[in-house]
């Protein structure tokens, strides 16, 4: 037994390697004109859209980067746990300007304070 990797007319693989048997009478294999027994591997490595050339004997990956894409699904929605550190992102910006206005208007009711104590004038 061996496996086969069938392609369609346009050449791109089916997706499902076959078992092939040995004829009984003569103990070869006969391949059918629309598989090869060389796997969709590129490097040893599988590929997106493999297509078999006949001429070179080889598969040639076929998928551009718009072709992998639209094989990706969404985005998984963010964990609670994310939603809860961007939330705790937030606050923490929004304290810190909180606290820096609070400075501010702090300095700015002493230096009225002080004016004031000096009669009013600037």
């Amino acid at each position: 037994m061996m496996l086969i990797y069938p392609y369609g007319e346009d050449g791109v693989y089916i997706g499902q390697p076959v078992e092939l048997f040995p004829d009984a009478e003569t103990g070869k294999y006969n391949i059918p004109p629309n598989a090869t027994d060389k796997p969709p591997e590129k490097n040893g490595s599988g590929m997106w859209l493999p297509w078999f050339d006949v001429d070179k004997q080889e598969w040639i990956e076929k998928a551009d980067q718009e072709y992998k894409d639209s094989l990706k699904g969404p985005a998984d929605p963010p964990s609670a746990l994310d939603e809860l550190k961007a939330q705790h992102a937030l606050t923490t910006v929004q304290l810190a300007e909180a606290q820096s206005l609070i400075e501010s208007q702090t300095k700015m009711i002493s230096d009225l304070f002080l004016m004031m104590a000096e009669g009013g004038k600037a």
